[in-house]
């Protein structure tokens, strides 16, 4: 079994800046993720020989904090500025899940490690997976969306809090579903030249990226994404009814005999419609657990919304409260 000071479950962007802060502190720190890469909603799909963003497309700096972070990631070649010139929205110049493959590049991450239960060892926790073997961690910080943290919390050896467990079960995400697009060789759109679209777009319709046009992609894929409306409605419907429906809202962006083929992503958990109004949670007093991610906003926060930039607060938030709860430890 292997052992280490922080376990975290979820290789988002909010896992993974919490985990290179803990590491600069000198702790030993592994992260676990169900998934084949890290990235989280972050994501970016390979389709034939091109390549899409379905998950964030952008994103903004509202603080000093994430700008200097921005900054650095741009000095890297990491990110880049894609449209907005008085507020702008930012890119990862290779596909969005490559910016946290950058960030992670240095992490321990052990992935296809899907966590089924967290069960207590006297000061420590067992973090047994459904498959493989279990990971010891003197404390655990987790990330996935709330409802999955507190399914998670419910089914382990942990003592949560009436106040935890209230504020985990009120956090309640919107779904999205994600139509990516390829069309035929020489077709074009009616977008803009930035490749992006989320005004006057028809009922339905939240966003469309040209991902050619994007810069990340040498074919063109297009990503349709539904609002929050529309993504409830169809979300138990078959693949191709949902395709059919996204292709045929914006056939006058794009002609349906220009689509050479097309795919779905549903994400369950998209954006929260209630947030926490502090970047982390502790379950309780009594235990080493604490939750945080993108759902979870600093009080000054006046956006009230899930964002890339609320993640990476929140998980350096937890990375400091750990550091700092395991240094009043070590001092005792």
């Amino acid at each position: 079994m292997r052992e280490v000071d922080v376990a975290i479950v979820g290789g988002g962007i909010a896992g993974i800046v919490a985990a290179t802060k803990l590491i600069e502190s000198g702790k030993e720190v592994l992260v676990l993720d169900k998934s084949k890469s890290v990235g989280g909603r972050l994501a970016t799909r390979r389709i034939n020989g091109g390549k899409a963003d379905h998950g964030a497309q952008f994103f903004t700096v509202r603080t000093e904090q994430f700008q200097q972070l921005v900054d650095r990631w741009e000095q890297n070649g990491w990110v880049s500025k894609w449209f907005g010139e008085n507020h702008a929205r930012y890119k990862s110049t290779d596909g969005m899940n490559q910016l946290v493959k950058h960030l992670a590049s240095e992490v321990p991450v052990q992935l296809s490690f899907k966590v089924d239960r967290i069960e207590r060892d006297g000061n420590s926790y067992v973090l047994v997976p459904e498959e493989g073997d279990d990971v010891k961690a003197h404390t655990v910080l987790l990330t996935p969306p709330a409802p999955q943290s507190l399914q998670l919390l419910q089914a382990s050896d942990s003592q949560l809090s009436n106040y935890a467990h209230h504020s985990l079960n009120r956090i309640v995400f919107d779904p999205a579903l994600v139509g990516l697009v390829s069309l035929k060789e020489g077709a074009s759109t009616k977008l803009p030249n930035s490749g992006h679209q989320d005004s006057d777009l028809p009922e339905g319709i939240e966003r469309i990226v040209d991902s050619s046009s994007k810069g990340i992609s040498t074919e063109r894929i297009i990503s349709i994404y539904a609002t929050s409306e529309l993504s409830k409605f169809l979300y138990s419907e078959e693949d191709e009814l949902i395709l059919r429906e996204l292709i045929s809202r914006v056939s006058h962006i794009i002609h349906s005999e220009h689509v050479s083929s097309s795919q779905l992503k549903r994400w369950r958990y998209a954006q929260a419609e209630q947030v926490h109004s502090s970047p982390t949670l502790w379950v309780s007093e009594h235990e080493s657990i604490v939750v945080a991610g993108d759902a979870f906003l600093r009080s000054d926060d006046q956006s009230g919304r899930t964002r890339i930039e609320s993640a990476v607060l929140s998980g350096l938030t937890a990375a400091n409260e750990i550091n700092d709860g395991m240094e009043r430890k070590a001092s005792l």
